[in-house]
């Protein structure tokens, strides 16, 4: 996986991961199973993947140092993607995974969260035009 490929890995704290449904699973074979559920009913390989928590630490480290002044500042005032950030950033530290699935029609947006769910999915967010909608 490469950073311009995974969403999460530049995503989260850096973009805003425009029409992905973002899952914790707690661990990497949970994942991975996750994903083959997304894949077998029809999620292409471009459109699901996985981040594996040490990924998106990593990642998410790199950005926290490379800030500027004005992102540092931004970053003291509250917003919904910095507590998802903050949430995200506690499952990696516990050895959680990622899965990112590209959705930009409510009906794949729902497929997506019901395959996960079912798959140990949880702390689901979709990530629309301009909100973030929690998804359980």
């Amino acid at each position: 996986m490469t950073e311009a490929v995974n969403p999460l890995a530049t995503a989260l704290g850096t973009y805003y991961p425009k029409h992905y449904v973002v899952a914790v699973v707690d661990d990497p074979a949970g994942a991975s199973r996750a994903l083959a559920a997304l894949r077998e009913a029809g999620f292409t390989d471009a459109a699901a993947e996985i981040c594996p928590g040490v990924e998106f630490l990593k990642n998410y480290r790199e950005f926290v140092e490379g800030r500027g002044l004005l992102q540092r500042l931004e970053g003291l005032f509250p917003s919904e993607e910095r507590a998802a950030v903050a949430e995200y950033l506690e499952e990696a530290e516990r050895g959680a995974s990622f899965v990112t699935v590209h959705a930009p029609e409510r009906g794949e947006r729902d497929r997506a969260r019901d395959l996960l769910k079912t798959n140990g999915g949880h702390a689901m967010r979709y990530y629309g035009d301009n909100t973030i909608t929690d998804l359980g």
